[in-house]
């Protein structure tokens, strides 16, 4: 099971959307895969939780901080969430990016991690799992 850090500056979003991708995983028994959890960025940061977890998903507007954070916490993966994925994708989405940026951070060492050709989160038109997007290409 890995373990899914979303974040965001208040964590009010990020919150709403952990929450509900939790319940989720619990819907479509997808508890042995991932649990998902939060922590506000703008309140002491995410530095006590990162260990915590496999993988750093940030919020569509924490872009800007994704750089200076990954060299912060280099043994930890961050991705940039799409702004079209962001509250839209479903915890297997979810699920299954985290876990293809995780093998590919491993096998690359970028970081932050973006799939090829979406390294503009703006840009990203997909609205399922870069696998799942692959697949239908």
């Amino acid at each position: 099971m890995i373990k899914i850090m979303i974040t965001c500056g208040g964590g009010f979003s990020s919150s709403a959307l952990v929450g509900h991708l939790n319940a989720e995983t619990i819907e479509k028994n997808l508890t042995d895969r991932a649990e998902f959890i939060y922590c506000p960025y703008d309140f002491g940061g995410i530095g006590g939780d990162v260990d915590k977890v496999d993988i750093v998903m940030l919020c569509p507007h924490l872009a800007f901080q994704s750089k200076e954070l990954a060299k912060k916490y280099p043994h930890k993966p961050f991705y940039i969430i799409p702004t079209r994925l962001y509250g839209l994708m479903a915890a297997e989405e979810f699920i299954e990016d985290a876990e293809d940026c995780i093998e590919g951070w491993k096998k690359t060492g970028m970081n932050p991690f973006h799939f090829e050709g979406e390294n503009n989160p703006l840009r990203i038109t997909r609205t399922i799992s870069h696998r799942k997007w692959l697949q239908e290409k």
